[in-house]
């Protein structure tokens, strides 16, 4: 009986704390695709091509991918906690060497279903050079009833997150 007790705590010990609030989650979890992508280093913000993703799932693990002519790759992999406004990634695999085997601290915001929008700092890019600089990122859901959602209602929901009409304007076409 002994034995159970122990093998009992040891496995309640090793399950993986993602949150405090499994309300804020479930929110996460699912597939992204970012949009539009700010670098503090630059002005304004760059609506990006369809393609790239990140894949949250609720096992406390995360995956970013995209797709090229020659096929999907994976960018980056690992562990993720949520702790209110604070979402950290534990980078165990990454194209940028500097980033492998980090915590990488992203300042999250979302509305209420659709958009999630992303703040963190790069010192280094994959190439190994210096940046020292502000990334935001707005991501978007993907779901098949997306289809279904006027251009205003995404809209209204990234005024939630954007003071910026362009950017919105660019964001949702």
């Amino acid at each position: 009986m002994f034995i159970g007790i122990i093998a009992f705590f040891a496995g309640c010990a090793s399950s993986q704390r993602v949150s405090e609030n499994d309300e804020a989650v479930e929110r996460i979890i699912g597939l992204w695709e970012v949009k539009a992508i700010h670098n503090s280093d630059e002005s304004g913000y760059k609506v990006i091509p369809s393609g790239m993703f990140k894949m949250i799932f609720p096992d406390g693990k995360f995956m970013n991918f995209m797709s090229t002519e020659k096929g999907a790759i994976i960018t980056v992999d690992g562990t993720y906690r949520l702790s209110g406004d604070l979402y950290t990634e534990e980078i165990e695999n990454s194209f940028n060497k500097s980033q492998k085997g980090k915590d990488n601290p992203l300042n999250i915001k979302m509305t209420h279903r659709n958009f999630m929008y992303l703040r963190w700092f790069q010192p280094i890019d994959e190439f190994g050079v210096a940046q020292n600089r502000w990334i935001e990122e707005i991501w978007q859901r993907v779901r098949i009833e997306d289809l279904e959602v006027s251009n205003v209602d995404l809209r209204q929901e990234l005024r939630q997150l954007l003071d910026n009409e362009e950017v919105i304007k660019n964001v949702v076409k």
